[in-house]
């Protein structure tokens, strides 16, 4: 059956609203990101791309199995503060979770953070009740050259770092992965 392209837009409109009213954005794109790795299966750029979209300057990833809470503090190269946020982070869910479906997965994103070029301090301290391996705080000096590109991957038991609580700088989400 044949739709003017004005309704079908339309119908495709309103079933993308349903859908995303009812699933957070991260999900639909994690689930479209999903079908569309697997029908292009190894093209790393491809991840890349979709990556960033859910991805912010400094992004907190929890592998662990319960629930992160604490503060993140970074400063500039100027010594000023530019993110004193408390967060609680998800731990990341596995194929059989039966979580609510609104929760992110396992990841938090802080957007618009680098002032320009140059060493940052970044402080992670995790509440008491938090505590990975008996860590609670960690600290790194990090460098990022390009403002418009540079990410911060903050790991908690994350696999690839070699700290409880890891740091790593890079442009992609698999440069995350080759450090």
């Amino acid at each position: 059956m044949w739709l003017p392209a004005d309704r079908y837009i339309g119908s495709l409109q309103q079933m993308f609203h349903q859908y995303t009213d009812s699933t957070s954005r991260r999900r639909f794109l994690a689930g479209g990101g999903a079908a569309l790795i697997a029908s292009t299966a190894g093209c790393t750029s491809i991840i890349d791309g979709l990556a960033d979209l859910a991805l912010g300057d400094v992004n907190l990833f929890n592998e662990t199995g319960t629930v992160l809470t604490g503060t993140l503090t970074i400063t500039d190269p100027s010594d000023e503060t530019v993110l004193s946020e408390s967060f609680e982070l998800p731990p990341e869910s596995t194929d059989d979770d039966s979580s609510d479906e609104e929760e992110e997965d396992g990841m938090v994103a802080f957007e618009d953070v680098w002032t320009g070029s140059g060493a940052y301090e970044v402080t992670v301290e995790l509440d008491s009740d938090s505590e990975i391996q008996g860590e609670s705080t960690a600290s790194a000096a990090i460098r990022v050259d390009n403002t418009d590109e540079e990410m911060l991957a903050i790991g908690f038991a994350a696999e690839g770092f070699d700290d409880t609580i890891g740091f790593r700088v890079a442009e992609s989400l698999s440069g995350f992965a080759e450090n």
